[in-house]
């Protein structure tokens, strides 16, 4: 087994995710995993890729351990994916769902427009057709009674118009009582009751647990993978494997970093009895301590940090809108100070107990605090809504190992990728991977073509530019950026493979898993060297830049007068800061000579040079304080 280590980072994708398990495998040959993150179906594939590194380690420390744990597990996992049916399998519309649920997977697929016109009318006879026939039937009754037979063959289009319409507005209605029932989503990722097949969520259980070799009533959590056995030699660091994921709260209009530090989060047991095995519910409801009894209903602390499972981040991940369900969690709307009894009170430090102090000459012997009065519910939904492929994630100014990408490319936005219009499988395949061997290549610009023969398709155009170029601008410039897009692998998918494809045949599957064995095989010949010496030049011109910044702060001509006492504070500690003080004398003057050396390096770089962004990777880099989502 090599010594190289390295990160990995999956774009989101629906059943595109079919690239991955190859790729893992494929980088397996050559690298130890160290963090691994992603993005809905990339959140996927990170989990299992996480769980079955967690299996090796234990396996290559001597641990007895099943077959089926590790990346022979993993193997199986890919086997599977690329069966065809299977993906469709996972895929169980819930109750009542099941029309719209097709209906949704055909506007979305690759289906020809006529097809998908034709398949949108019948879903209105097939939603909601006794509304649809009752309004029919109401509307040539009106033309009956108004001049019998004559009057029911004037109405007669018009009524099938506007009993058209009326079907569609009650299809909508019932679509949406559907959807809101099965908590926004026509498929919750559990097994239905006349499935002969697992489900996404209970499958995925399923497979985490045998890859990392743990019983099906104790979840893999996020600190298993941070206490997994270490490999000989292996770099320091808190954690052996991390583990992260994108989820959008759609409630607060942000993106989310799982796991959770103190997010501070309960749960419905009866919600998340719709979304989870039994297992882990049970194994969530046994650590969440004494329920919060808040209107008739019982709310459970979930716990996060370490403790969180993996199975519930991921599906917090991949919450595709209205085809795969939304995680509700609930956060606290409202406290109120009350007094509850206190039986045998315990003593307090003081050796008084409540009854005997003055608290409890007010409060009657009582204990008296803030009580959570009221919840609101917090929807969890798509990472990919907010960042689909997150590259940033493990990202450091000098990192001590590669965090290599694997980006999806769609066939409008495959300029850059020369796929083979002719030859064998493999060689196409060989084609449709790219990853940048020279410092110009890899910046994958995009264009998406607005311009189309009808009025409609070219405004439906423009309007999902629009979106995509909303979710995911952040994301693709910093993938273009120098020392992050020489460590991406582009995968070209073609027409036929991967997105809402759940149905694809078995050419198709083998071919985009082929592409995933290529894409883990082109990180081989990766050159760290140029790499680590790329981040060296970007950090050496942000902080030069970023320095002169401060320094300039410090000039009497660049200062505002009125912001003295401000200026003052940070240089010479006095006045006394409003917030945020230092505890300690020797942090103040650590803190005063922090901000000299930086004002002075600024200074003689300002007077002296050499300016450390000549030549440096275009477009140039920016250091500025940024939340961590």
């Amino acid at each position: 087994m090599a010594d190289k280590y390295c990160d990995l980072v999956m774009k989101g994708g629906i059943t595109s995710g079919i690239v991955y398990p190859n790729a893992v495998l494929s980088l397996a040959r050559e690298y130890r995993f160290k963090s691994i993150g992603g993005t809905s179906a990339g959140a996927i594939a990170a989990a299992v890729a996480a769980a079955a590194a967690l299996g090796d380690r234990r396996r290559q420390t001597g641990e007895p351990v099943a077959a089926a744990v590790g990346f022979p597990g993993l193997a199986e996992v890919s086997a599977q994916l690329s069966r065809q049916g299977f993906i469709h399998s996972l895929f169980q519309p819930a109750y009542g769902a099941r029309t719209a649920y097709r209906l949704v997977v055909m506007l979305t697929g690759k289906a020809g427009l006529l097809r998908k016109v034709a398949c949108l009318l019948a879903a209105v006879f097939a939603i909601a057709p006794v509304e649809l026939l009752v309004a029919l039937a109401g509307l040539l009754g009106i033309g009956y009674l108004a001049a019998g037979i004559e009057g029911i063959w004037a109405t007669l289009l018009p009524s099938l118009l506007c009993a058209y319409g009326a079907g569609v507005l009650a299809s909508a209605l019932r679509v949406a009582r559907v959807a809101r029932r099965n908590l926004l989503g026509l498929c919750n990722g559990s097994t239905q009751p006349d499935a002969s097949a697992p489900a996404l969520t209970d499958w995925l259980h399923a497979r985490l647990q045998a890859l990392a070799g743990k019983p099906d009533d104790q979840p893999l959590t996020f600190g298993d993978l941070h206490a997994a056995p270490r490999y000989p030699g292996e770099p320091g660091g808190a954690h052996a494997i991390t583990l992260q994921m994108i989820t959008t709260c759609i409630s607060h209009s942000e993106p989310r970093t799982l796991p959770f530090s103190a997010a501070h989060f309960w749960f419905l047991r009866e919600e998340f009895a719709q979304l989870f095995p039994a297992s882990v519910v049970d194994w969530l409801v046994a650590r969440a301590g004494t329920p919060e009894h808040v209107d008739g209903r019982d709310y459970y602390r979930l716990v996060d940090g370490e403790e969180l499972p993996v199975l519930v981040a991921t599906r917090m991940s991949l919450s595709f809108p209205l085809l795969i369900s939304a995680v509700p969690l609930h956060e606290p709307a409202r406290r109120e100070r009350r007094c509850e009894p206190v039986a045998d009170a315990e003593p307090r430090r003081d050796n008084t107990n409540v009854a005997d102090s003055m608290e409890g000459l007010t409060s009657g012997g009582q204990s008296c605090g803030p009580v959570i009065a009221a919840f609101r519910v917090c929807w969890f939904s798509d990472g990919g809504i907010s960042s689909n492929f997150p590259i940033h994630l493990f990202d450091a100014a000098l990192p001590r190992w590669p965090t290599f990408g694997i980006n999806l490319v769609y066939p409008r936005h495959a300029e850059a990728v020369s796929v083979l219009a002719h030859g064998d499988a493999h060689a196409r395949a060989e084609q449709a991977v790219f990853l940048p061997t020279e410092n110009r290549h890899g910046w994958q610009r995009t264009y998406h073509s607005i311009a189309q023969p009808l009025a409609a398709a070219e405004m439906s155009g423009f309007l999902f530019s629009i979106v995509s170029t909303m979710q995911n601008w952040r994301d693709v410039l910093q993938a273009r950026a120098p020392g992050y897009r020489d460590r991406i692998v582009h995968v070209a998918l073609e027409g036929d493979e991967g997105g809402m494809n759940l149905d694809m045949p078995q050419a198709v599957l083998s071919r985009i898993a082929d592409k995933g064995s290529i894409a883990g095989e082109r990180f081989c010949d990766f050159s760290f060297a140029n790499h680590y010496w790329i981040r060296w030049r970007n950090l050496a011109s942000a902080y030069q830049r970023y320095t002169l910044d401060v320094a300039r702060t410090d000039d009497p001509a660049q200062r505002v007068a009125a912001y003295e006492a401000a200026y003052q504070s940070v240089a010479t500690g006095m006045p006394v800061p409003p917030s945020y003080r230092l505890g300690s004398e020797d942090k103040r003057r650590e803190s005063q000579q922090l901000w000299r050396h930086m004002v002075e390096q600024g200074q003689t770089w300002e007077d002296l040079g050499p300016d450390l962004t000549d030549g440096a990777p275009r477009p140039l880099p920016q250091m500025k304080v940024t939340p961590i989502y």
